[in-house]
Parts: structure tokens; C-alpha cells; sequence
């Protein structure tokens, strides 16, 4: 199953891509948030790319309670789920930017760069999450749930 995991923000959102086996998680792109135009480029781009279903960030604190900006996110991706018919999953994204950031420098990303694909990382990461969580849960790839 394709997914597209978004980490969601007021300003930017970031972008990755699972494979069809869902072995792997992929940055994909960082794009400005313009709310409605955000939304009608997702839904082409759900087509273009065959994505199947759909993983959206959501900001909780080390507690598990929603953050304050969760109802956005939450809003958001209800949206794109259905303007796309498209099954979504809302995954815990706590840490996920650290996460990334840490796992760009690793990767001898300078730090310009990192500024730049931090989102999208996020996004991979928050993805990764689920892939793996889907893998030990022995969820078919070809299922949502």
C-alpha cells in the first residue's frame, strides 16, 4: 500500500512517500501552507502518485494529551481524506522533528540543508513509525487498518 504521511504546520508542511511493499519511507518535498491551495495540490498529487491511503502528524506532548495545535491537524487531514476518498491514520508525531533533525546530521547534512528538508524528514520519520508499527502488528500491506 502507498502512503503519503504529512507533518503538518501552520506555516509548512512536509511530505513522504511509502513504497507499494511499505518497506520504506521517503522524504519527499516541504511545501508552504496555503490551506485550501495546500489541499487542492495534495489531492493531485494523491493521483499522480497512486498514494492509497494517508498518515497525518499529530502534535501530542510526552504525556500522550493532544497539543493545542492537534485540532488543526486533525482538521486538515479529515479534509484530505475526503476530497481524496482516501483512508487516513493519525500518528503520534512526538519527537518526530527532533528525530529527523538528528538523523540529518548523521547523515552529514549542513546545516542549511537540514533547515530546508526538516519537514520532509519529519515526515519520513512519522511514516516510519507506522510502516513499523503495521510490520509488527502483521497488518496486510494491502490493508489500511
Amino acid at each position: 500500500m502507498r502512503w503519503l504521511a504529512i507533518d503538518h504546520g501552520t506555516k509548512k508542511i512536509g511530505l513522504a512517500f511509502s513504497d507499494e511493499l511499505e518497506i520504506l519511507a521517503s522524504p519527499f518535498e516541504v511545501w508552504p501552507q496555503e490551506h485550501e491551495t495546500t489541499l487542492g495540490r495534495l489531492v493531485r498529487l494523491c493521483r499522480e502518485e497512486g498514494v492509497q491511503a494517508l498518515a497525518i502528524g499529530l502534535p501530542r506532548h510526552k504525556d500522550g494529551a493532544e497539543s493545542a495545535t492537534a485540532p488543526s491537524a486533525r482538521a486538515f487531514g479529515e479534509a484530505l481524506a475526503e476530497r481524496t476518498g482516501l483512508p487516513v491514520r493519525f500518528v503520534n508525531e512526538h519527537l518526530s522533528s527532533a528525530e529527523a533533525e538528528r538523523l540529518l546530521r548523521e547523515r552529514g547534512v549542513k546545516p542549511e540543508k537540514r533547515k530546508l528538508l526538516l519537514d520532509a524528514a519529519a515526515a519520513a520519520v512519522i511514516l516510519g513509525e507506522l510502516l513499523e508499527d503495521r510490520r509488527a502488528k502483521g497488518t496486510p500491506v494491502s490493508s489500511p487498518d
